[in-house]
């Protein structure tokens, strides 16, 4: 078994796999920052509206007892 050859392989392996891990961090990196970017805008829009039903805490359930 020729060790050069089998080193050289795995450097190339290791390289590739890199290169589709940096792929996909800034995948879910671009993914999350629309999301916020579309939570901003409906926080946004409806903090000047009277009566306004999207507010950073909508779909959280909350307990609050009096």
């Amino acid at each position: 078994m020729d060790i050069t050859s089998s080193t050289a392989g795995a450097a190339v392996s290791l390289k590739q796999a890199q290169g589709q891990m940096d792929f996909g961090v800034k995948a879910l990196n671009r993914n999350a920052e629309q999301q916020q970017a579309t939570v901003d805008a409906l926080v946004q829009s409806t903090a000047g509206s009277v009566g306004g039903n999207v507010t950073p805490t909508r779909g959280q359930n909350l307990n609050i007892t009096v």
